[in-house]
């Protein structure tokens, strides 16, 4: 039978350390059986309590009755089956079994009542406060709307002493919010919870439970900033709980507060839910949460609802109606239980939830609608094709791109056959060119040449020639800088003045873009301005401008500055005020001069309608001189028009720069959760289109960084892990920043071996850019990553740190590194049951600390040494060493000191028979650790 008995323990301790979910719970039924066929009726307690616990984590309430009921009996036969905590956590879970039972409506109010009852009498007869008691009654009396029960037991567990079955403080409050709130006293409800928020309580529901029930009271205080940081934080608890509560709240939150795209996404990550909720309560309150969002969603959005182990493809209007009418029938077998119309009269009010102020959040989201890439902002023009033709080419000769761009709006391709062959083609040519913004370039340059050839065939070898240099410049490395040159040497032999400027200006910025002449795009300006003023008056400012750009490309940036302000003094055309400005901004940020921040509203607001290219363009730029300036946290609001505008546009690469600067810009604040919501859009971005690397990898480390910070340590190691992948070979410091990140989370996520050798690969790539410093940190810490039985690769590695520190130049990080080693040797020798060299060298790393500055670090290193010295057999010198750790100890040490320092004396002082009770400084310490 002891083997039976030891075998039903081992069940029970593998079953108990697997990962929450029904396969633990059913593996800890098997145990619970195992024991009761061994008659092993403690390990029988410890199994139900273990179930109870895990029903609880699922929200499973029914799955809760058999272990507890089992738990009652084995009580009644023997208590001491109990230990102490198991008996406190029966004790509790009779709390767990009035809101279970309450939960479903196939218990009658006889029976809840019952075992509330029965939940008075145990607390009474244990000595416990009565205040769960009253909570449970005012629990009840609110469910069945007996109003003014709840309002006399409420008062009682407002009143009652708190004691060891009271729920957390952090709970109550969270009901005395709620209770507020229903009687409309808002601000008042605000008042009272708000302090809790900044205080740890360690509770699973908190602090979004509180942040959920002040959400709405925010928003109707007009407060919206508190109601989105409020929604926000929650909502990042409570998304990925596939169980619990809250969800319902968040869903009615994004329905009525314009967030609806949100609360889809949300919703999408929960449709188990349809049919597999935890408890009729739990589905009652998702469907009529879920069906009021989707009374907001379009009728042909469509939803994959798992049933019975398939997907069935409901659309928006048919997935509310079956949850609609889920929620009134399930309110329906509530309120026939309860004698009352309450639960239904509260589903209804849940569904006829009206619209409250719109609530802007942290990022703007996409719009499921794609968006043209031309607004339609602008009214088209009605007239005769061939007269908007000519104004449309007239425009963008003058330099007004914006009218241009209407006029081409008004003229369909379909009506291209009406317009003469020359003017057909004429638009043709500024249809490709202006393709280039939305269409690939190979597309671009097929439909220019095919413009080009025809007009040269009406005998227009000029515009040919014009237009065959824009197409140079598409062409870029591709044959564009020789074609450009052959454009412009026909514009001097044969062509207009109009045409001999232009070629110069376009050939002078294929130069630049191609690096190939650093002086000729400015004399090619220079000569070009000459021709201008000469002959094309209407093409000066333009010149000036290039001329300005190219100055400052090669790093003439006053008299570029005192140019492209000059022009724009002028009042020039909208395509030379929109280059101007883009490069006055360009300059001002470069040059550090805050000025660029108005130059940039001025862009934005210059070229916000209508919307276009342009439009993405200047925020593009405005956000990227923000980012230099390194003002972001000062400037949240125009990262966001910056990302909404990107999202707008249909531009990806904008929306996932904009919002890495906006997370910067929280990272800064300390906002730790907005940076995180900020930088999972710009990777919802990034996923949709093909992007450049450079874009993504520093989006998923610093998306990586911050999950980690929040603690979603397995987010984190994913992020990592997907930029490592894109990690280029060339690239050996970008993938050393990532190991070294990657591997802290490994650590963290109990993978050491795997840590180890992220470090190590780290430490590799260090050495390749030379950073030999960063090298000898990522070793040692790959050496405190190794298990423990890896004491030789341990004691090598530290070796190999060893040999960069002379390469270290900064002294005190050249101490650190080298205290860290020493104190990881220490480690080894002890382990290795080497005393003797354990205290040398762990003497060596406090002499260094202490050096250092470092209290607390020397602290732990003497405690450390007083456990070397008591495993040795010298208590004596344990105790003093102890006793000197004491004088270390401040206001700020650690508790994790305090103890080990008080375990350590304490064991030093019974090993030599000597008292403890009286001994001043273990007291010290214990009260310390008990404050």
């Amino acid at each position: 039978m002891s083997q039976d008995k030891g075998a039903a323990e081992r069940q029970f301790v593998e079953a108990y350390h697997m990962p929450e979910g029904m396969p633990r719970h059913e593996a800890l039924e098997r145990a619970a059986r195992a024991a009761d066929a061994a008659d092993h009726l403690p390990l029988g307690v410890s199994c139900r309590i273990a179930l109870i616990r895990s029903a609880y984590d699922l929200g499973r309430y029914d799955l809760m009755l058999a272990p507890f009921a089992w738990c009652g009996t084995a009580e009644q036969r023997d208590p001491t089956s109990f230990d102490e905590w198991e008996l406190h956590s029966f004790d509790w879970a009779h709390k767990w079994i009035v809101s279970g039972l309450l939960a479903d409506p196939r218990f009658t109010l006889a029976q809840i009542g019952s075992f509330v009852d029965q939940l008075a009498s145990r607390y009474q007869r244990l000595g416990y406060s009565a205040q769960p008691v009253h909570g449970a009654r005012a629990e009840l009396a609110s469910h069945t709307g007996d109003d003014e029960a709840y309002r006399e037991h409420f008062a009682r567990y407002l009143a009652a002493e708190r004691g060891p079955m009271s729920d957390c403080e952090a709970c109550v409050v969270e009901e005395q919010a709620g209770h507020l709130i229903r009687q409309g006293r808002l601000a008042e409800a605000v008042a009272h919870a708000e302090h809790q928020l900044d205080r740890e309580t360690g509770c699973a529901t908190q602090p979004q439970g509180i942040l959920t029930t002040l959400t709405p009271a925010f928003v109707a205080l007009g407060d919206l900033e508190r109601a989105r940081q409020a929604h926000v934080v929650a909502h990042r608890l409570v998304r990925d709980d596939l169980v619990g509560g809250y969800l319902d709240d968040h869903l009615v939150f994004c329905a009525t507060s314009d967030n609806v795209r949100r609360g889809v996404d949300l919703l999408r990550g929960h449709l188990h839910r349809v049919h597999h909720s935890t408890s009729p309560s739990r589905a009652m309150h998702f469907a009529a949460g879920a069906a009021l969002l989707l009374s907001r969603v379009p009728g042909d959005e469509e939803f994959a609802v798992p049933v019975d182990g398939r997907a069935e493809v409901l659309t928006a209007p048919e997935l509310r109606a079956l949850l609609e009418a889920r929620a009134l029938e399930i309110a329906a077998r509530f309120d026939r239980r309860n004698g009352s119309d309450a639960v239904t009269r509260r589903v209804r009010e849940t569904l006829a939830t009206p619209d409250t102020a719109p609530v802007p959040l942290v990022v703007p989201a996409a719009s499921r609608t794609p968006v043209p890439a031309l607004s339609d902002e602008e009214p088209v023009e009605l007239g005769d094709p061939v007269e908007l033709a000519r104004r449309m080419c007239d425009a963008f000769d003058r330099g007004e791109f914006t009218a241009g761009m209407r006029l081409l709006r008004s003229l369909p391709p379909d009506l291209d056959p009406l317009l003469p062959e020359s003017l057909g083609a004429l638009v043709a040519a500024r249809r490709a060119i202006v393709g280039g913004h939305t269409l690939p370039r190979e597309e671009v340059l097929v439909e220019l040449d095919a413009a080009v050839d025809r007009l040269a065939a009406c005998g227009e070898h000029d515009l040919a020639n014009r237009y065959r240099a824009r197409g140079a410049v598409l062409r870029a490395e591709e044959g564009g800088v020789g074609l450009a040159r052959t454009c412009l040497a026909e514009a001097d032999a044969t062509g207009t003045p109009y045409t001999r400027v232009l070629t110069r200006l376009l050939l002078a910025d294929l130069l630049a873009e191609v690096d190939e002449d650093e002086e000729q795009p400015v004399e090619l300006a220079v000569e070009a301005l000459e021709l201008a003023r000469a002959q094309v008056p209407e093409l000066v400012s333009r010149a000036r401008c290039d001329r300005a750009q190219h100055l400052a490309a090669s790093g003439e940036l006053d008299e570029a500055q005192a140019e492209v302000t000059a022009v724009l003094a002028e009042d020039p055309s909208s395509s030379v005020r929109f280059d101007a400005l883009r490069l006055l901004l360009k300059i001002q940020t470069v040059r550090g001069d805050e000025a660029a921040l108005a130059t940039g509203t001025r862009f934005v607001e210059a070229f916000g309608t209508p919307r276009g290219p342009w439009t993405a363009e200047a925020h593009r730029q405005r956000a990227a001189s923000i980012q230099r300036l390194d003002l972001e946290a000062e400037h949240l609001v125009e990262l966001r028009d910056a990302v909404a505008a990107g999202h707008e546009l249909g531009v990806p690469d904008d929306v996932a720069k904009a919002c890495y600067a906006l997370a910067g810009g929280y990272l800064k604040s300390g906002r730790f959760v907005e940076a995180a919501e900020a930088l999972e859009e710009a990777v919802r971005a990034i996923d949709t289109d093909e992007v450049d690397p450079d874009v993504v990898v520093p989006i998923r480390y610093r998306l990586g960084q911050v999950c980690a910070r929040l603690d979603e340590t397995e987010s984190a190691r994913r992020h990592l892990e997907t930029a490592l992948g894109l990690v280029q070979p060339d690239e050996p410091g970008r993938r050393a920043m990532v190991l070294d990140q990657l591997a802290g989370v490994l650590r963290r996520l109990d993978r050491g071996p795997e840590a180890a050798s992220a470090y190590q690969g780290a430490a590799t790539a260090w050495q390749e850019v030379e950073e030999f410093a960063e090298a000898a940190g990522s070793l040692v810490e790959a050496a405190a990553a190794l298990p423990d039985e890896e004491a030789g690769e341990c004691a090598a590695t530290l070796t190999a740190a060893e040999v960069l520190l002379p390469q270290v130049e900064d002294p005190d990080h050249r101490t650190h590194l080298t205290a860290r080693i020493a104190a990881i040797r220490a480690f080894l020798h002890s382990q290795a049951g080497e005393h003797a060299e354990a205290v040398e060298q762990n003497g060596v790393a406090e002499e260094l600390a202490a050096r250092l500055g470092d209290a607390d670090w020397q602290a732990f290193l003497v405690v450390r040494g007083a456990r070397f010295l008591l495993q040795s057999g010298d208590p004596a010198n344990a105790e003093a060493e102890a006793r000197r750790a004491g004088t270390l100890i401040t206001d700020d040490t650690p508790p994790q000191i305090l103890g080990d320092a008080a375990a350590i004396l304490e064991e030093a002082l019974r090993t030599q028979s000597k008292p403890t009770t009286a001994d001043p400084l273990l007291r010290a310490l214990h009260t310390r650790l008990n404050a």
